[in-house]
């Protein structure tokens, strides 16, 4: 809630299907999955499953679609085909509306095969367009959709700020440590 009156993006790409369900849950702002791609495709914690792409439907927010192969084909390579079925995925389950691109070219060392950097993103439109995409599906994907995320965010800031003090609710340990955490197998914190 904080981080919707600071206009703050609420960005789930990193955090586990049970704290995505609670953000959507609570945020007012859309939220965003800066890069993640879809569950169904590829049976990775950091892509979105489909319950959560209908709920994130209502909240109007958006999933960027990753490259990095192992989020794509759960496998060290993976296809521009196999990029734009994850895009489809998502469009078909959440809609045209919110999907996006969040390639993370700068988080991996080889992207997918036809898809290696930026220069590649014609040959994914031209395969989207193949694929029945209309052009105005294309805009959304490439920018618009990420655009209106950005100004209903700052939209939902604007009116919560006119009625919402700045929050100074403590979130106790305990609260830390539940199923909305991803375990990353990192050793535990020093008392």
């Amino acid at each position: 809630k904080e981080m919707n009156r600071l206009g703050m993006l609420v960005d789930l790409s990193h955090v586990s299907e049970d704290t995505m369900l609670a953000a959507l849950e609570v945020s007012a702002a859309p939220v965003i999955f800066s890069h993640s791609s879809a569950f169904a495709l590829c049976h990775n914690y950091r892509n979105v499953q489909d319950n959560v792409l209908r709920k994130l439907a209502n909240n109007s927010g958006i999933v960027m679609v990753n490259f990095y192969p192992n989020f794509i084909s759960c496998k060290g390579t993976a296809t521009l085909s196999q990029v734009a079925d994850h895009l489809d995925h998502i469009r078909n389950v959440a809609g045209a509306d919110h999907v996006g691109i969040g390639s993370d070219f700068d988080g991996f060392e080889r992207g997918p095969i036809g898809l290696e950097d930026v220069s590649k993103y014609p040959a994914l439109v031209a395969e989207l367009l193949r694929r029945n995409w209309t052009d105005n599906d294309i805009k959304k994907m490439l920018g618009l959709n990420f655009l209106r995320v950005f100004k209903k965010a700052e939209d939902v800031s604007r009116q919560l700020q006119k009625t919402n003090t700045p929050s100074n609710d403590v979130i106790h340990r305990d609260k830390v440590q539940n199923p909305c955490r991803t375990f990353l197998g990192y050793p535990p914190a020093a008392p």
